[in-house]
C-alpha cells in the first residue's frame, strides 16, 4: 500500500495550496467589493417636536449645499444628495485618455408627526447638518358635545 501512495501525486503539496489561497483570497475581495457595491448608505435624520414646530436634521458630511434637494408632500418629506463625479486621466507619453463620469444618489424619506403649514417652513445647512423647521399646521378644531337622548 506504500507503493501506491508514492505513486499517487501529493494533492497538498505547496503549489496545490499556493493555487488555494489565490482562489480564497479572489472570492474574499470579490464577496468584499459587492457588499460594498450594494450596501445602503443611508441619510442619518433625527426629528424633533416642539408646541410650535417640527425640525428635522439630517445628517450630510461633505456634501455641499448645491448638492441637495428637499421634496415634501403632505406629511411625507424627502431629502436627496446627488453627487458626481468626472474623472479624466491623460498620458500623453503612452496616448492612454479615459475619461469617466458617475451619478450616484442618497435618499431618505422621513414622514413627518403631524400636518405642517403649507407655508413658512424654512432649511438651513450649516456645517454637514441640514436642518429644516415646519410650523406645525393649527387649524381651527371644533369639539363636538354628544348629546344624551
Amino acid at each position: 500500500m506504500d507503493d501506491k501512495n508514492k505513486q499517487l501525486p501529493d494533492l497538498f503539496d505547496q503549489s496545490f495550496r499556493d493555487i488555494i489561497k489565490a482562489f480564497d483570497s479572489f472570492f474574499d475581495d470579490s464577496i468584499k467589493h459587492v457588499h460594498d457595491f450594494f450596501q445602503q448608505h443611508t441619510i442619518p435624520v433625527e426629528v424633533f417636536e416642539t408646541n410650535r414646530d417640527v425640525t428635522v436634521e439630517a445628517y450630510l458630511p461633505n456634501v455641499t449645499r448645491e448638492q441637495i434637494r428637499i421634496d415634501r408632500s403632505g406629511n411625507q418629506l424627502r431629502i436627496r444628495v446627488d453627487e458626481r463625479q468626472l474623472r479624466e486621466v491623460k498620458d500623453e507619453e503612452t496616448h492612454y485618455y479615459n475619461r469617466s463620469h458617475s451619478l450616484s444618489q442618497k435618499e431618505r424619506v422621513v414622514t413627518l408627526p403631524f400636518a405642517v403649514a403649507d407655508a413658512a417652513s424654512s432649511a438651513s445647512f450649516k456645517g454637514g447638518v441640514l436642518t429644516i423647521v415646519f410650523p406645525k399646521h393649527h387649524s381651527n378644531i371644533k369639539v363636538i358635545d354628544v348629546d344624551d337622548q
